[in-house]
């Protein structure tokens, strides 16, 4: 029945293109002020810089209801005839709230209009709290140290922040809050100009039936929108002579009409809003104890010359850099190299289309560029920081209908409105090196490798036809070395320069081939060089290869609602489609590969095919031997140089790779004789569409990775199948191994019903959704070639089986042998492993008898898995009821309650690449899961809130969390061909919480405050889906008892505190009396309009796990465990975030039209407090892990090549900036509006 319903819900709105919104309510009564009695028929509108957003009639009972209201703040107006007009200012509307305002209008017998003007004063106790969270107003936003929507967001009570981000909320994972900017689902980046939010909403618990697909909270931020009358801002920002972290932004904003309506106070037919920010950051990840480098002259003499020999007998060279003391050393406040600049824009349009309908287009752009800090190359090589850019978009458009009701009908139903909302986003992402760039083959370019060949010969006897030749000089080698010669270019000069001091060091002769120069020390193209004891990168040492990402998501979303009677009635449908693709090169690899790729099918001698050698018919003494052409082992890649060098691509040609002149575009080989060479093409010899793409994927140790694009990073105009992997090929016969995108399928239908009853307001609803990760998965995880199950068996080894009798008919069955079964060892029933008596047993390792845990395979001798192996992911359809109350005792008491089921796809480790299950038995690390199902939370919550004064309340509310099927990574064990990790939804845990919050009110004094403590206790088996990757690492099971979760922060405080002064009548501050004339005195208020805001976040120690005995960084000594798993606790932490400013009006036309200027001090850190966020497990300190002090490991600190060195620079890598919180930040601003 229910589905039925959904279903037709849905097909009504899909043809009706309904959307998703969000809006507000706002509802009341007039009355007339001094008799009570209410006044129906008065007419209220709702104003946005003087723009019509939307107006009632009250009816007989003087009620009024205006939906559907955007968030925002207002201007209420509501005129009657024989009354004076009341005009309210700053009313707030909330998203998914009702606001309750009721008015009074004063009788009036005057013939000139009234107006009787206040301000809008929030309610202390809001009668519908059926929305557990916080909302912050622009008002408010404004005078925060930190604007943007992630650091609101955490002085919510509930929000875990560790260091001013947006973590956990309450209890949570991150990744389980969900924000929507005007409606959209964030895909990429939610920065937004700070000049552009207009409210931001955080939703713990009690979700309305609307918002799906999130189970830590919702995060709503709205945008701001068009006004009748023009306006704009500028906004300068710098920390420059303030702190040593080069902080700048450029904001602007400008708003107005593009088409005025013929009145003078009509609203605007067409109207905009545009805002922005230029950032530039100098310094774009502050550390608290800056970084360590190497001094100027000390780093250029390692980049120059950056080894020395060994002087011992042996020969050999030791890195210059192992030397290196702390005195050589300085430390930087600032991390060199990680400039950063960004851009960041918003806009919207809105179009009045009729009195009852608007239309609205808007959309973000944000765009950053910039280097990436890495604390392992921060010493000696922060010159080839990687660059990464990325850029996010969005647009979306709205279109609004409403139905008026006259407020004399009788009809059952009325404000009906629906709404219709499609939204496009994008998220690019490129990261490369900041020289090279999309340059794959100069990454690992040192120079031209000219390598100098002869023949050799060895006495021997040989048969040429019928004639025998003994005694004679037989060809054995066509590559004995005589000399290997480096020329220098300077694409990477300091990595070149190690093997340009090779040839420096040694006598020149010495290095004849490759391997000598390896063996002393040198490098080869694709080579870089070896690290400074393991703890930093040498200089000129590459960060990263090239690679692209492309995200893209298309939403349609619906939602239509009526009041009928009492309840308010919403229904709505959403769909969403994401697609994800990119391909990445390990770019220095490519040098490395193409040495393995060529030549390969001539590396031996045609013995077969003797040559004796005459001259002027005399016989040489002397017989050769051709290499060898075998064509089933030459590669592609070798094919397609050949062919593009011009040389037969059957021939014995043997080419030199490492002799390409990158300048010259020439290179270097040797003929069938063995004669030299040089080729000049005229254009780069080397590009990626000369390999196959078998020779790419290199059998799992992946050169290059893609998934939407092909192989050579063009992006896939269709979608292949994944039969396509294993059996589609090329023209040439190369497998093309294409690999699709990851285009998920979200779809999600919801009907909710609030209304009153008494005093009691309720929203009950009920979501349904469907997730279709739309991609093949395993049909048996264990099972990677299809093998018998228990009712295909009648017999094994030519022998009659009889299976136990609790063993199901679909059962796989186990054997003693693949190759050649004799007996049966087990059974398997899905996850469930069986001995052959039928009894469970927990490791499936039991069942080898000496030829591995072993399935009945149908096809034995089947090699490589195939697309019989797999299915079609299976959508999941989870329903998840929603209801909660709110009860308001009186005007200043309220209880309130919900029960939420919460469910969220999967979002990680869930994306299929046939390639890891192709190249099982060789790739190492951990593959995807993509038969992972969505995750599930179940939330009740209860809470009371009384006030305490006419300015102050107190909040208590009490919550409980179960959480299901979390993603863990998984061995699979007993798996055939072999075991591998991958994930699986197998982690749980609960959240029990109390959160107490204290509001002041700015009522006749000059503070605000809002003040959150929260009690939490946050158990589960895994903080993150690799949790447990240690101990599956080690060969032990998932954990399957609660521990406290890494953000389990017991105590946390979230407290925020502006203190303003106003002016004229509202000043209460000091004054300094000035004469003015002979006869009367002025009073200066000198601090009139100024104001200091504190954003306090901070709370108990989060938890660690201990460890017994001393370790070093960077071994992989085996860890042991002291006490529990996340047992010991770090510090409390503390932080204070400061906006000083003040505010400087002046007039512009008349009345209160006025533009002002504010000037402010911005510092984040305000105590500049060294939050401790990590320590080492052994010592429980953040600089120290004890392994320099532990008398165990002094030996083998004594055995390094210089001890002080490794001392004095481990010391140093030991102390990361990553174990404290961010340092003081200081910003001086100044803002114009007008």
């Amino acid at each position: 029945m229910l589905k039925n319903l959904l279903l037709t819900i849905g097909f009504i709105l899909t043809a009706n293109l309904l959307v998703f919104s969000q809006s507000g309510t706002l509802k009341g009564k007039i009355v007339d002020k001094e008799t009570r009695e209410p006044v129906p028929f008065a007419n209220i509108i709702l104003e946005l810089g003087g723009t019509l957003i939307g107006g009632a009639t009250s009816d007989f009972e003087g009620n009024y209801i205006i939906k559907p209201i955007p968030p925002g703040t207002y201007d209420l107006k509501a005129t009657y005839v024989g009354y004076k007009t009341v005009l309210v200012r700053g009313v707030i509307i909330n998203p998914d709230q009702i606001r309750f305002y009721d008015i009074e209008m004063e009788s009036t017998v005057a013939q000139l209009e009234e107006i009787v003007v206040t301000d809008y004063k929030i309610p202390l106790i809001n009668k519908d709290e059926t929305v557990s969270g916080g909302t912050v107003t622009a008002e408010e936003i404004k005078k925060m140290p930190n604007r943007n929507a992630n650091s609101i967001a955490t002085s919510v009570g509930g929000v875990f922040s560790a260091d001013g981000e947006r973590g956990s909320v309450r209890g949570a994972r991150s990744d389980q809050t969900v924000m929507y900017i005007d409606g959209i689902k964030v895909l990429g980046s939610s920065t937004l100009p700070q000049s552009a939010i207009e409210q931001v909403s955080v939703y713990l618990g009690g979700l309305p039936a609307q918002y799906g697909d999130a189970r830590g909270g919702i995060i709503n931020v709205t945008t701001k929108g068009p006004s009748r009358k023009f306006g704009a801002g500028v906004e300068l920002q710098s920390s420059k002579f303030l702190d040593a972290f080069g902080y700048s932004r450029l904001g602007f904003s400008v708003q107005g009409p593009l088409i005025k309506g013929k009145k003078e106070n009509q609203t605007s037919l067409l109207g905009y809003f545009i805002s922005g920010d230029l950032i530039y950051q100098e310094d774009s990840r502050p550390t608290a104890h800056g970084v360590w480098v190497a001094e100027d002259d000390v780093l250029q003499n390692l980049e120059e010359n950056p080894l020395r020999p060994t002087g011992m007998a042996t020969g050999g060279t030791f890195s210059n850099a192992e030397f290196v003391r702390q005195s050589d050393l300085g430390n930087q406040k600032a991390t060199p190299n990680t400039s950063r600049y960004g851009i960041n824009l918003s806009g919207k349009i809105d179009i009045r289309t009729t009195k009852y309908t608007n239309l609205t287009f808007g959309g973000q752009y944000i765009y950053n560029d910039g280097r990436n800090f890495n604390l392992y190359h921060s010493m000696f090589n922060y010159d080839r920081n990687r660059l990464s850019m990325n850029n996010t978009w969005r647009v979306f458009g709205k279109f609004t209908q409403r139905f008026p009701s006259s407020s004399e009908s009788a009809s059952l139903i009325k404000n009906v409105y629906y709404s219709i909302q499609a939204d496009y986003s994008q998220y690019r992402t490129r990261n490369m090196d900041p020289y090279h760039k999309d340059n794959l083959f100069e990454y690992g370019y040192l120079g031209k490798y000219s390598s100098y060949k002869t023949p050799t010969f060895e006495l021997g006897d040989e048969t040429i036809g019928d004639k025998e030749y003994e005694n004679v000089w037989l060809l054995n080698s066509w590559d004995y070395d005589t000399a290997y010669i480096f020329q220098k270019f300077d694409y990477n000069p300091y990595v070149a320069n190690y093997t340009r001091q090779i040839y420096e060091l040694y006598p020149p002769g010495s290095i004849q081939n490759l391997d000598e120069l390896w063996l002393a020390g040198g490098l080869a193209n694709g080579q870089g060089p070896p690290n400074v004891y393991g703890l930093w990168a040498a200089p000129g040492s590459l960060q990263t290869g090239y690679g692209e990402s492309n995200n893209t998501q298309i939403s349609i979303n619906a939602a239509a609602a009526a009041d009928i009677g009492n309840n308010e009635i919403k229904f709505g449908f959403q769909y969403e489609q994401r697609t994800n693709r990119g391909y990445s090169y390990a770019a220095n690899a490519l040098w490395t590969r193409m040495r393995a790729l060529t030549n390969f099918h001539i590396g031996q001698l045609d013995v077969d095919n003797p040559i004796a050698i005459y001259q002027d018919g005399i016989f040489m003494d002397t017989i050769i031997y051709n290499r060898k052409y075998d064509e089933l082992t030459q590669t592609s890649f070798d094919k397609n140089l050949r062919e593009k060098l011009g040389l037969d691509e059957k021939g014995l040609d043997f080419i030199l790779i490492d002799s390409y002149d990158i300048e010259k575009k020439s290179i270097q080989y040797y003929d069938k004789d063995g004669n030299m060479h040089t080729i000049n093409v005229g254009e780069d010899l080397y590009s990626i569409d000369m390999f196959s793409a078998d020779e790419l994927l290199n059998d799992g140790h992946y050169v290059a990775y893609y998934y939407g694009y092909d192989y050579k990073g063009n992006k896939l105009t269709n979608k292949p199948s994944w039969d396509d992997f294993f059996t589609k090929k090329d023209e040439n016969g190369d497998y093309l191994r294409p690999m699709p995108a990851y285009e998920p399928i979200y779809m999600a239908g919801y009907i909710q019903d609030k209304f009153a009853f008494r005093d009691l307001i309720f929203n009950v609803g009920v979501r349904v959704d469907r997730f279709d990760a739309n991609q093949p998965v395993l049909k048996d995880p264990f099972l990677f070639y299809p093998a018998y199950s228990v009712n295909e068996v009648a017999e094994v080894g030519g022998k009659t089986v009889t299976h136990p009798g609790n063993m199901g008919a679909d059962y796989i069955v186990y054997v003693d042998n693949v190759n050649d079964p004799t007996t049966i060892t087990g059974y398997r029933n899905e996850f469930i492993w069986y001995n052959a008596d039928g009894v469970e047993i927990q490791d499936p390792n039991v069942l080898d008898v000496g030829s591995g845990v072993s399935p009945l395979l149908i096809d034995p001798d089947q090699e490589f898995i195939n697309y019989s192996a797999f299915k079609d992911y299976e959508p999941q359809w989870n329903v998840m009821p929603r209801i909660s109350f709110s009860f308001p005792i009186s005007d200043e008491a309220l209880f309130f309650a919900h029960y939420d089921v919460l469910t969220q796809r999967p979002l990680t480790n869930v994306a299929a690449d046939p390639s890891s299950y192709y190249f099982i038995n060789t790739i190492g690390g951990v593959i995807n899961n993509p038969n992972l199902k969505p995750t599930k939370t179940i939330d009740y919550e209860l809470g009371f809130q009384q006030k305490l004064t006419n300015k102050s309340s107190l909040k208590l509310t009490a919550f409980y969390r179960e959480m299901r099927d979390d993603i863990q990574i998984y061995r699979f064990n007993g798996a055939y061909p072999r075991d591998y990790t991958s994930f699986n939804n197998i982690d749980f845990g609960t959240v029990k919480g109390l959160t107490v919050t204290y509001d002041l009110r700015r009522l006749n004094s000059n503070t605000r405050m809002i003040a959150s403590y929260t009690l939490q206790f946050a158990d589960g088996t895994g903080s993150s889906s690799t949790t447990a990757a240690a101990l599956v690492a080690s060969g032990l099971p998932n954990l399957r008892t609660t521990n406290p979760l890494n953000w389990d922060r017991r105590h946390s405080f979230n407290v925020t505190i502006d203190y303003r002064y106003g002016e004229g009548k509202d000043y209460n501050g000091p004054t300094i009396t000035r004469k003015k004339g002979t006869d009367s005195e002025k009073a200066i208020q000198i601090l009139k309009n100024m104001g200091v805001n504190f954003t306090i976040t901070g709370g108990s120690g989060t938890p660690y796990t201990a460890q017994e005995n001393i370790s070093s960084i960077t071994t992989g000594a085996t860890r042991l465990l002291k006490g529990t798993m996340n047992g010991s606790r770090l510090p409390w932490q503390f932080r204070v975030d400061m906006r000083l400013d003040k505010e400087f009006y002046l007039k512009r036309g008349g009345g209160d039209s006025r533009t002002y200027i504010n000037v402010y001090l911005q510092v984040l850190n305000l105590f500049n407090t060294k939050n401790i966020l990590g320590v080492y497990p052994a010592t429980g300190n953040p600089g120290d892990d004890g392994y320099l002090a532990a008398a165990e490991w002094q030996r083998e600190i004594n055995e390094q090549i210089d001890p002080q060195s490794y001392r004095d620079l481990y010391a140093l890598r030991v102390n990361s900036p990553f174990n404290y919180s961010s340092p003081r930040r200081i910003r001086l601003g100044i803002m114009f509006n007008f």
